[in-house]
């Protein structure tokens, strides 16, 4: 059953790897950025995904909120509720080793990354990482390849999930960290055994509030490893009873979690990166400012994509080292858009508008389609604001940012409007009726706390 180009070899590849493994879990990430999963015994993958043709599953996973609560939309509808095919993708599997811990045992995990498409073969429209596919390989039509990674925060808890493990605002202090050693150590394990080093961890500024980078990866393996190391974090605090979250605002208590994306685009004929440019003033190229004139452009629509809950809008705010304006410069944390010029290798876009709990898929999707559009019509870069007060403000609700989402027709015929007109209803349906109004950390806690 062949679903795109080279499935044959991926799949051989793939059965290959999975000899070694005793549980193979095919991962489905939602629209949420939610790990689905079906998992298969090692002595039989073979079995199921080659000589059956591959596993169906319900075909409405994107449409299944964080609450766990279902809608039906027309495209769901048409299929007759059905099942859709889940179909390995062709990037490096990762070792679960958090699934063993949890029941000390020896068996060995493997986690493979799927992608659903209908029965028809034709690819599922509203998926995140076929439509995050489709922008790099826009790019790749131009020569060009984006190198990109997440840095998150997030907040932990004791296991009643109300108590910080320290109490004071002590940025990067050992001392109050040290509570949390043997999670981080287990973590640090985790990540190396599949393949997924952080590159940094450190105590943030907030009570309970950790920070991690991860290395940048070219293409979509950036936002796999993203997604990936999320689950990591819940599942290993949760082993060593503390609750890890990446909500953007847990609690009264809380500091809010950022996601930012960190991003250069590179030739892919010369390996240079194409950001940088060691002659003009600032060191950027005409390519990185027409980029950011584009992000910029779009930005209050981007915010939906970028910070897509109720619970985000506490972020958005002042005083929360969170940007809340449409603003860029080279030094700021306020600003929506920050610029780093230290060298060829180090020259990248930092978009800091993204919450913790973004999807990395839809993220990097959204900023190459508003940095297109910056290039295609040559978007000047406004001046950089060294104070955002004046500068015009985000919107303040997620049922703005929708609703500013659903104007913005560039960024509908990019992502193509299938995939928007489901992103706005569902949010609309199952999120923003639901909540926005009542101002309840309690309600936001239950909607998004478990999973996020």
């Amino acid at each position: 059953m062949t679903y795109y180009e080279g499935y044959g070899d991926v799949l051989s590849n793939l059965l290959q790897q999975c000899k070694k493994y005793d549980t193979i879990n095919l991962v489905i990430f939602d629209l949420n950025g939610i790990p689905k999963i079906k998992s298969v015994p090692g002595s039989v993958i073979h079995r199921v995904l080659k000589e059956e043709g591959g596993l169906g599953i319900y075909a409405g996973l994107y449409a299944i909120g964080s609450d766990a609560s279902a809608y039906f939309p027309e495209i769901i509808k048409k299929h007759g509720l059905g099942d859709a095919m889940i179909i390995p993708q062709n990037v490096p599997a990762y070792e679960n080793t958090w699934c063993t811990a949890a029941v000390e045992c020896k068996e060995k995990v493997l986690d493979v990354i799927c992608d659903l498409y209908w029965k028809d073969k034709s690819e599922i429209s509203h998926s995140p990482r076929h439509l995050a596919n489709r922008l790099i390989n826009e790019l790749g039509r131009r020569n060009i390849k984006i190198y990109s990674a997440l840095e998150y925060e997030f907040t932990v808890y004791e296991s009643d999930e109300i108590t910080f493990p320290w109490k004071s605002k002590q940025a990067y202090s050992n001392f109050v960290g040290r509570k949390l050693q043997k999670p981080l150590y287990e973590l640090r394990k985790s990540m190396e055994a599949s393949n997924l080093p952080a590159r940094t961890i450190n105590i943030e500024y907030g009570r309970g509030q950790m920070e991690v980078t991860l290395f940048p990866k070219f293409g979509i393996a950036a936002a796999d490893d993203a997604l990936v190391f999320k689950q990591s974090v819940i599942e290993t605090f949760a082993l060593n009873n503390y609750k890890a979250t990446f909500m953007s605002k847990s609690s009264e208590l809380a500091s809010t979690n950022s996601g930012h994306y960190n991003f250069s685009l590179w030739s892919k004929e010369t390996g240079k990166n194409l950001f940088y440019d060691p002659n003009s003033e600032d060191k950027l190229s005409e390519l990185a400012h027409q980029f950011i004139g584009g992000i910029l452009t779009h930005a209050k629509a981007l915010t939906a994509f970028f910070d897509p809950t109720v619970n985000c809008y506490r972020r958005l705010k002042p005083d929360t080292m969170a940007p809340y304006t449409v603003s860029w410069n080279y030094s700021s944390r306020f600003v929506y858009l920050r610029a780093k010029t230290d060298a060829e290798s180090s020259t990248y876009l930092e978009v800091r508008a993204p919450s913790g709990a973004c999807n990395p898929y839809i993220v990097l999707c959204a900023v190459i389609a508003a940095g297109l559009d910056g290039v295609d019509r040559n978007i000047k870069v406004p001046p950089t604001m060294g104070d955002v007060q004046g500068c015009e403000r985000l919107p303040s609700t997620l049922s703005e940012a929708l609703g500013i989402l659903r104007s913005d027709t560039h960024l509908i015929n990019k992502l193509g409007k299938d995939f928007v007109d489901h992103f706005i209803e569902f949010k609309e349906t199952l999120e923003v009726k639901v909540l926005e109004g009542l101002d309840s950390f309690e309600k936001e806690r239950e909607m998004y706390m478990e999973i996020q």
